[in-house]
């Protein structure tokens, strides 16, 4: 009996031995705290969890979860591994301990060494602490801001949130109401007074003011968003550019109120629809992004202006041009819109974004032409082409920001087929963000969701490291709920 008692306990103190020597052998890389293999974005969002008391982390997650080495488990970690994860720098290294060898530094050769890469863009971090304003054009006579965590539902006071009673007076003699969120925590908020409620909204680091649209109903308040402090319009410059098709197609160039044609380089957002993303140029009835106000926002809470290019896609081209040629649309499609999308000629637009607009971008403008500087992006149909460019590009591109997207367009054999000539397990792909909105009385868009839903998992099964998929089940299809998500989509793809 001593003898097998003794057996056990050797073989216990061989097991924890290797135990306890497998984290220093790397069984675990630096930032997995899931343990699951693999540094990824929920690594990042556990360790958010953990900071505000919804999930426990044992001894060892609390090792991984120090990702910067700093000795403890906090926001930076979080910011330094999506700036990792959106290749933006470097992973960082474990400090030398005393016990380690110093390193021997040989002196250069006289071999010619490989040109470097352009610098990537300077990505200043933005404080998590945004204050929010909301102007009361409808003259509510208490206002609430209900705020919560959309990953968890968690809100930061039980309903009608906090009644507001700080404001400020703008120029209309209306009351503008403020508070401070903590955006580390809290990222959506729906304005209230208790009886008449707007949408919920996204708020982060690229919103800081809103309004109710003159175009909502009381059942379904519609939010406008607006930069209430810093605001300053930039520069706005339009060209007609000659497109492949024999014919010319504008082009909308802003540049931020901190832009410099010199020195550091600036991150650049192509769009299509550029007739429509501008606070001044809405055409076609549908309303506009107003993408100015989600950058002017984000450079009033510390961060750096980037780069906007609209490219125009209106009319009765729209449609052809913006329906990447991958293969035979999806039988599925009722007649009259495989009449439309039949013969599309997305691989001519985006040729026209990346070897005609983009080149004359970088050389008219200070602009980086590291790839995870330049993002593309667009909403519908515009959502499936920047998909395609993306990936097309993904030399050029190192975002996507792909909103209510018409994947339905091709079933899954296309789908799948198309997909199959890329690594998409390989970090080099873009990072990615899929929106799509469920709002019950707009079948379109609930049908686009299914298919982004396929999109999604097909892309997450296969392996693809960096994407969120952002679901809003009271959005519609149309420019005033893009505009509403657009601060999201940009926070997240730049890392702010």
């Amino acid at each position: 009996m001593k003898n097998l008692t003794a057996l056990l306990l050797a073989v216990l103190l061989v097991l924890s031995m290797f135990s306890a020597s497998a984290y220093k052998q790397g069984e675990f890389p630096n930032g997995d705290v899931n343990r699951d293999g693999k540094t990824k974005i929920q690594d990042a969002n556990l360790i958010q969890q953990y900071k505000v008391g919804m999930k426990q982390l044992d001894d060892e997650q609390k090792r991984l979860a120090d990702y910067n080495f700093d000795g403890k488990v906090d926001i930076l970690d979080v910011t330094e591994m999506q700036m990792v994860l959106a290749e933006v720098k470097p992973a960082p290294s474990e400090p030398a301990t005393e016990t380690t060898q110093p390193v021997t530094v040989t002196q250069p050769t006289t071999e010619t060494q490989p040109a470097t890469q352009e610098a990537s863009a300077p990505n200043p971090q933005v404080n998590s602490t945004v204050r929010v304003y909301f102007s009361n054009n409808v003259n509510w006579t208490t206002v609430y801001f209900y705020i919560y965590a959309s990953s968890t539902g968690t809100p930061q006071k039980a309903w009608p949130g906090t009644q507001i009673t700080k404001y400020t007076t703008n120029t209309n003699g209306e009351k503008v109401y403020y508070a401070d969120v903590d955006t580390s925590k809290y990222d959506r908020i729906i304005f209230n007074n208790n009886n008449q409620q707007t949408i919920n909204v996204p708020v982060n680091k690229a919103s800081s003011g809103f309004f109710i649209s003159n175009d909502s109903s009381k059942k379904a308040m519609l939010v406008g968003t607006y930069a209430y402090t810093g605001a300053d319009k930039g520069n706005m410059t339009k060209l007609s550019m000659d497109y492949p098709g024999g014919y010319k197609k504008r082009v909308w160039i802003w540049t931020p109120a901190d832009y410099k044609a010199t020195g550091d380089k600036f991150r650049t957002i192509y769009m299509t629809d550029g007739q429509n993303l501008f606070d001044d140029d809405h055409e076609d009835g549908y309303g506009g992004w107003e993408v100015t106000d989600a950058v002017e926002s984000m450079m009033a809470n510390g961060g750096r202006g980037v780069i906007i290019v609209g490219i125009e896609s209106t009319g009765s081209r729209r449609d052809t041009e913006l329906t990447p040629d991958i293969g035979e649309l999806n039988p599925q499609l009722p007649a009259s819109d495989a009449q439309s999308f039949k013969n599309g000629k997305g691989i001519q637009f985006a040729d026209f974004v990346a070897n005609t607009v983009m080149p004359y971008v970088q050389e008219n403008y200070n602009s980086s032409k590291a790839k995870q500087d330049n993002m593309i992006a667009g909403s519908s149909s515009g959502g499936i082409e920047s998909f395609y460019i993306g990936m097309e590009y993904n030399d050029k591109f190192g975002m996507i920001g792909a909103l209510s997207p018409a994947f339905l367009l091709f079933g899954d054999d296309v789908w799948n087929t198309y997909l199959s000539k890329f690594d998409l397990t390989s970090s080099d792909m873009p990072k990615l963000y899929l929106f799509n909105g469920n709002n019950a009385n707009d079948s379109l868009e609930q049908n686009l969701k299914t298919f982004c839903d396929d999109m999604y998992n097909r892309l997450n099964k296969a392996g693809y490291k960096k994407m969120t998929y952002v679901i809003e089940d009271e959005y519609k299809h149309n420019e005033a709920y893009w505009r509403a998500v657009f601060p999201d989509c940009i926070s997240w793809l730049l890392g702010v």
